[in-house]
């Protein structure tokens, strides 16, 4: 599940971005670098690709590996690396918790989370979870 299960059940459970939630973003950065090279009536040069799947490549990065998402015993945390910050929000303040779902990403067996919030300070959206019923599942007994 991309978790990293502990003994405890009020320990805290680690969440990160799946691989596979990044595949429509694979395939950009494929036609980014690739297609100017093999097909120059594209009307994109190739330099220009180049730059273009570069920033993809490092958006990618930034995405799996800059962040993390947290359920602690108080609430639920995303954490970013790059600039190091942090956005909690306690589970009296958490209104609801939905997964979302494209079609794309019911094929690839993964979806998001938007964690509403009662209180000020913003809803939370956790990106590319391999199983988001079970995270969902995970939240709602722990605020229960």
């Amino acid at each position: 599940m991309g978790t990293d299960k502990l003994a405890t059940p009020e320990a805290d459970q680690v969440f990160r971005p799946c691989g596979r939630a990044f595949f429509v973003y694979y395939v950009a950065m494929f036609l980014t670098f690739v297609g100017p090279r093999i097909n120059p009536a594209v009307g994109l040069p190739v330099w220009l690709g180049t730059v273009l799947g570069i920033i993809l490549v490092a958006a990618v990065v930034y995405m799996k590996w800059g962040q993390e998402y947290r359920l602690t015993s108080k609430g639920v945390a995303k954490v970013w690396r790059w600039p190091a910050r942090r956005q909690e929000i306690v589970f009296k303040d958490i209104e609801e918790v939905f997964v979302l779902k494209g079609l794309t990403q019911s094929m690839l067996q993964v979806g998001n989370l938007l964690i509403k919030n009662k209180a000020e300070g913003g809803d939370m959206f956790w990106f590319g979870l391999k199983s988001p019923k079970e995270v969902k599942a995970l939240i709602d007994a722990r605020g229960a």
